[in-house]
């Protein structure tokens, strides 16, 4: 189903209603919203026919899953962006597929969510509004879809730091396996964000002839660039932390398996001549002139005492423990 707003300029108003309502060419200062959200692939297929929409643009429109992408053809531009669709970045849901197809007069409008419950939804269409250009329409999702990100970057801040302070204090891998699962999310985020950095990237080239640079102001344009280039930095950063806690938590473990595996090295290392002094006046030869001394027992044990403490002494001058 597509669901049209169309703007009459006589009577200032919207009209909301179905396709039957689209009549072609627009005249005067007409604005149509049409929303393909919930269209079938064939009402799309027509509706794109309708605006002589270029084959390759179209093909990419209707694509349920598409990196983002900025296209012109034929006086109609495509913005595909990509938006967080989830609450917090403890698991990725999946990301919410903005596809916006639009001229001066035109904005087709469809966005795809993640299959499983999400927390964000890009705003929809407001009849209350004002009139605005299609252009301030398609600046208002790009702003959304920055923002979608933004607020989640910001509060996980505050998130990593608390993480980083359990990490010290007592890291377990409960908490390494959530880094890792947080590592995961920052990669996908870290995709999504440089595509998009780098589509409005190509915008600022001064030899760049794209339609979107007579839309929008060259301040306009950098804006829209930074906003994605901070997140793409944030999500590098945040990133890169969670990689140093994981350094960390292995650095710490392996000092602790090392400082057990020398206490045990030392127990091992006084008992072995002990051991080998036990071993020696346990063989039954009758031949041992030491088994028949009365004070045999008391030397050996003393012997043993001194060679034991003696190691210890020793371990304790080289500060192994």
């Amino acid at each position: 189903m597509i669901v049209l707003h169309l703007y009459n300029p006589e009577t200032e108003t919207w009209q909301n209603g179905d396709i039957k309502l689209l009549s072609l060419p627009l005249h005067g200062d007409q604005r149509l919203w049409l929303n393909l959200s919930n269209a079938s692939t064939d009402e799309q297929q027509q509706l794109l026919a309708k605006f002589n929409i270029h084959p390759e643009i179209a093909e990419d429109f209707l694509r349920e899953r598409h990196p983002p992408k900025l296209e012109s053809s034929n006086g109609f531009t495509l913005m595909i962006l990509r938006a967080y669709a989830g609450k917090d970045f403890k698991d990725y849901p999946g990301h919410a597929q903005l596809s916006l197809l639009f001229s001066n007069q035109v904005l087709l409008y469809k966005c795809q969510l993640p299959e499983q419950e999400y927390a964000y939804a890009l705003p929809t269409f407001d009849l209350q509004q004002p009139a605005m250009p299609i252009k301030d329409w398609v600046k208002h999702y790009i702003h959304a879809v920055s923002a979608s990100y933004l607020e989640k970057l910001i509060n996980f801040e505050d998130e990593l730091s608390e993480f980083e302070d359990a990490m010290l204090n007592h890291g377990d891998d409960q908490k390494m396996a959530q880094i890792m699962r947080y590592r995961s999310v920052f990669r996908k985020l870290d995709r999504n964000l440089a595509y998009q950095k780098e589509m409005f990237a190509d915008l600022l080239d001064l030899e760049s002839e794209h339609l979107l640079k007579s839309l929008f102001q060259p301040v306009e344009l950098r804006d829209f660039y930074e906003k994605f280039e901070r997140l793409l930095s944030m999500t590098q950063m945040y990133y890169d932390q969670l990689g140093d806690l994981v350094s960390g938590y292995m650095s710490t473990s392996s000092h602790q398996i090392n400082e057990r595996m020398k206490l045990l090295t030392m127990v091992s290392t006084v008992f072995i001549p002990l051991t080998f002094i036990v071993g020696m006046y346990g063989m039954n030869f009758d031949n041992m002139p030491e088994l028949h001394l009365e004070t045999g027992y008391y030397w050996t044990i003393a012997v043993m005492t001194v060679l034991a403490l003696a190691m210890l002494l020793g371990f304790k001058i080289k500060r192994w423990w």
